[in-house]
Parts: structure tokens; C-alpha cells; sequence
């Protein structure tokens, strides 16, 4: 049979009910939830700050109640995922125990400083943490000395790993895989800087090219370690994805701190989808419009969709 074996075909069947349940039923397959509108960084590349600056409104917080019957109220629609995202989330700790109470399975988008502690009698929620660069690229950008920390609480979480390439780190693609690699991470997810057209953080012309032929090496020396297939660079390179991205369908659907539903996860204008890098709606079109089985066996642990 071969790409077309058993094995194959029931990894791909399996990811797809409730995805197709999402379309039908207009289920969000996955919510996201920025938790607050703090941090306790400031880094240079941050989506979050970018877009919060542009709203001219109260930053208001839902409490911890209040996120407790948002969650209930979309897990009784069939949610099954909770993405958490900030601001920092794990300032807002009571609420990530809350919604692995409430949720089969929880995603916590970090940037490391504060360790993801065990949640004991309850299923450990994925742990996204990032590295972008070498010690002192990381620190350069993240606006802090944090770098020795955050590779502590690595190798005890044992987290996904995830790197936003721009123009501040391309160079270091190599460095990010055998630092992640080395220190016990679960795997290593690279996402491409999304942000409007003028933005000198983007990946444009020669130092685009760099960074994908980068990105293809690292993906053949490090094999499945990589959550990153060559369906998926072809995806975000030619853009194609951006009229069925997740979040315009509705299968994803996030929001800010005050309960409010923005525009995607990236921020709040349809302008950043010319430039956007995002690998969840990347992933999702080359696994269920491009039918791409190496993408199926590079994400089937990262995405939880079983």
C-alpha cells in the first residue's frame, strides 16, 4: 500500500472525527483564552502586546468565576481543547487548574519563567514553552536575563519547544534545535514572525530562503523531533492556507482576557494574514486539505485531536 498502509490510514481517521464534527455542528474544536493582560516579560516580537496596544478600551479581566462558566459553557458544546495563552498564563495559575478540571485536554503557551507545576489527580496539561535563540539572542529579545531559568524549567517540564523565527534569530536555527534537543524538550515547533507588511522583524527575500533552507536541515537531522513537515513549509510559503484558516471557519476561536472573541490568536485584523506564520491553521490545512501524511505523523502528539 505504501504511505497509504494501515498504520497511516488509522492515524489520519482518527484525527478527523472531531474535526468534522467542528465543521458540522460549528463546534470550536479547540478555544483559545488569553488569561490576563499582564506579563512578566516584555520581549521585542510579542503579538500580544502589539495587538492589546491597538484597542482603546478598558483592559478588564474576567475573574477566576467568571473564566470557570466560559469554559463550562464551551466544553458543553463539545470543546474539547482549551489553548492558554496571556499575557503570561501562568500568572493566572487558579484558572489553568480550573480548566484542566473542566477540559479533556489543556494547552498552556508559556514563556518559562514560572515553572508549570504537577496538577496532581488530573491529566498534566501540554506545556509550550519558548526558546529563540542562543543565551544571549534569547535574553537580547525576551528584554531579560531569563535564559538560564527557562532551560531549568525545561528540563524538568520536558515541554514543546517553540521558536518564533524573524530577522533577530534567523541565523540561530541550528542552535534553537540542539539546545531544545539537549535540554529535554518534547519536541520543537518552529512558528514564522506574523505581523504587518512594514515590519522589520519578517522574513522576506534572501533571509527567508536562509531560514527555510535551515529549518529543511534541522528537520532531516532531528527527524521526528522536529513538529514541522515539508507540507507545511510549502503551506506558509505559498500562503494558501490563509481562506481556510481555523480561525476565519470558526473550527478555533480565541479570546481576549475580558471574554471578548478577536480576530485569531495572532491578533485582532484580518492585515496580518498576508504575513501570517501561524502553525495551527498551516497544520490544519495540510492535514485535512492537503491530506499530507508526514504532517499526520509530525503532529498527532502535538495536537491532541484523538
Amino acid at each position: 500500500m505504501g504511505r497509504f498502509n494501515v498504520k497511516n490510514l488509522k492515524n489520519i481517521f482518527s484525527m478527523g472525527p472531531p474535526f468534522l464534527q467542528s465543521i458540522v455542528r460549528s463546534i470550536p474544536l479547540y478555544v483559545n483564552y488569553d488569561l490576563t493582560w499582564q506579563c512578566n516579560l516584555k520581549c521585542k516580537h510579542c503579538y500580544f502586546f502589539s495587538s492589546a496596544m491597538e484597542l482603546k478600551c478598558k483592559r478588564t479581566e474576567l475573574s477566576d468565576k467568571e473564566f470557570i462558566k466560559v469554559f463550562k459553557y464551551h466544553r458543553n458544546l463539545g470543546t474539547r481543547t482549551a489553548v492558554l495563552t496571556g499575557g503570561e498564563p501562568t500568572l493566572r495559575m487558579e484558572v489553568i487548574k480550573e480548566a484542566i478540571k473542566i477540559f479533556p485536554s489543556v494547552q498552556v503557551v508559556s514563556n518559562g519563567v514560572i515553572k508549570l507545576p504537577r496538577f496532581n489527580g488530573y491529566k498534566q496539561p501540554k506545556y509550550w514553552v519558548s526558546i529563540d535563540g542562543t543565551k544571549e539572542t534569547h535574553d537580547k529579545i525576551r528584554g531579560a536575563s531569563i535564559f538560564d531559568k527557562v532551560i531549568s524549567n525545561i528540563q524538568e517540564t520536558n515541554p514543546i519547544v517553540t521558536s518564533t523565527v524573524m530577522t533577530l534569530n534567523y541565523k540561530e536555527i541550528e542552535d534553537i534545535a540542539k539546545i531544545a534537543y539537549n535540554n529535554d524538550a518534547f519536541g520543537l515547533v518552529f512558528l514564522m514572525y506574523t505581523s504587518y507588511p512594514d515590519n522589520p522583524l519578517l522574513l522576506k527575500g534572501n533571509i527567508l530562503k536562509k531560514t527555510i533552507k535551515d529549518i529543511l536541515k534541522v528537520m532531516r537531522e532531528y527527524g521526528d523531533f522536529i513538529f514541522y513537515s515539508k507540507k507545511m513549509l510549502e503551506v506558509y510559503l505559498s500562503k494558501e492556507f490563509v481562506p481556510y484558516c481555523v480561525f476565519k471557519t470558526g473550527q478555533i476561536k480565541s479570546f481576549f482576557p475580558d471574554g471578548k472573541q478577536k480576530f485569531c490568536v495572532m491578533g485582532n485584523s484580518p492585515l496580518l494574514c498576508d504575513n501570517c506564520g501561524c502553525v495551527v491553521p498551516i497544520a490544519a490545512y495540510a492535514l485535512f486539505k492537503k491530506f499530507d501524511l508526514s504532517t499526520v505523523d509530525k503532529l498527532r502528539k502535538l495536537f491532541d485531536v484523538t
